[in-house]
């Protein structure tokens, strides 16, 4: 008899298990490598560049640029930091969201004074493999590649609108390495 009643019982309490919120931990994952891929671009490595903490897309940068690796949130709602090589943080990544802007993007440190105008250093995701801004549920990808007065070296920029500018071509970020 008290058997059948405590099995009467166990659903109900399965059902209570169930219902209790499960806290989920945001997902950041180190180390990742980011690549641009657009024309004449085929899975080039993100750089740092050490005067200016800019980024820049190279093929075999000079010293005045550094490799990095990202440590990146997948919900979006986290800054994306970078590290350079010898392990130190270069900082916080951001693009400038400032309608009609063309800029470069880059990375704010720590021990940064200044702040840039209309910088958005969170809402950064990956979606279908590439790096996507979210902007009031819209996803956005509107990197492109500057070319400069380096050989192999592009300005990362972030181009609000997604018009057409000079010496510079549409490019998606990814963490997917070129084949060899």
């Amino acid at each position: 008899m008290y058997l059948s009643k405590f099995l009467s019982v166990l659903p109900l309490l399965a059902g209570l298990c169930s219902a209790v919120p499960h806290h989920s931990k945001r997902a950041v994952t180190t180390g990742v490598q980011l690549y641009a891929y657009g024309t004449n671009i085929s899975g080039l490595p993100l750089y740092y560049g050490v005067n200016d903490g800019l980024a820049y897309i190279g093929d075999n940068p000079p010293s005045t640029y550094s490799n990095l690796t990202w440590d990146i949130d997948s919900t979006g709602s986290l800054p994306w930091n970078a590290t350079i090589s010898n392990s130190s943080q270069v900082g916080t990544f951001y693009i400038v969201t400032t309608t009609s802007s063309y800029e470069q993007a880059g990375f704010i440190s720590k021990n940064q004074t200044t702040n840039i105008t209309d910088a958005a250093t969170t809402g950064f995701a990956m979606f279908g493999g590439q790096v996507v801004y979210i902007d009031d549920s819209e996803y956005e990808a509107q990197f492109w590649a500057e070319t400069t007065s380096t050989t192999g070296v592009w300005s990362l920029k972030w181009n609000t609108d997604g018009t057409s500018e000079d010496n510079s071509t549409p490019v998606v970020i990814k963490k997917t390495a070129p084949s060899s």
